[in-house]
């Protein structure tokens, strides 16, 4: 059987941001007259020092930074708590944001800012493998500023000599294991925009594999730009 429950008045009321508990301010505590329970019995409540207490009530169920100050429960703002908590998460998520965009900026200057805020112009960047008889060969041209490619060419490679795989970094751009003429890859062939849009930073290699048909020079050339001073 449910106990009887004794009306001591009535209070503000506030519910927990977090715990979603009630907590009732005694500071605003006012006795009831209805029914007459109430009505000139100083006994009910015994003296003063019920309720009187101190702001440790609330502070050590909940904390200070749960609530603000002391005055979250005795200015005359209902919303008082409320509004201050909406107001730490909205600076919480601007040092967030500011942060974000500190380690942004401090990236893009490690890497000498972004492509938009640079100039770029013609380059080219090559390399040769001399073979003394038929086989594999390879070309790998480390590149010494960041290259954006337009165009390849294999002009001064051996008759006969063949394509199979480009590497940008360790990024295959393009492969085939029979190889492909380089005679493909003449002035007047569409196969001489196979590049176009590929990029490789400083620093790292492009690598042309392929091989000979004898003896003689496997050589590559790329066509495309590079970062110029302002």
């Amino acid at each position: 059987m449910a106990r009887k429950l004794t009306p001591l008045g009535h209070a503000r009321v506030f519910r927990h941001p977090a715990t979603g508990e009630l907590v009732v301010d005694t500071d605003s505590l006012r006795r009831s007259s209805f029914s007459g329970e109430f009505a000139g019995e100083d006994d009910d409540f015994g003296d003063d020092d019920d309720f009187e207490g101190d702001t440790d009530d609330f502070g050590d169920d909940f904390g200070e930074d749960d609530f603000g100050d002391d005055d979250d429960f005795g200015d005359d703002d209902d919303f008082g708590a409320r509004g201050r908590g909406r107001a730490r998460r909205q600076a919480r998520r601007a040092t967030r944001q500011a942060r974000r965009q500190t380690r942004r900026q401090g990236r893009k200057a490690r890497r000498g800012g972004g492509d938009k805020d640079k100039q770029w112009g013609m380059t080219a960047v090559g390399g040769r493998d001399t073979v003394a008889e038929a086989g594999a060969a390879s070309v790998k041209i480390r590149l010494q500023h960041d290259f954006k490619a337009q165009d390849i060419t294999f002009t001064g490679s051996a008759d006969g000599s063949k394509v199979t795989s480009i590497f940008f970094g360790d990024r295959v751009v393009w492969s085939n294991s029979d190889g492909i003429d380089v005679g493909v890859f003449a002035s007047n062939s569409f196969m001489r925009g196979l590049l176009k849009g590929q990029s490789l930073r400083a620093g790292l290699d492009i690598t042309v594999n392929g091989s000979t048909a004898g003896a003689g020079d496997f050589s590559a050339t790329l066509i495309g730009e590079k970062p110029v001073g302002r």
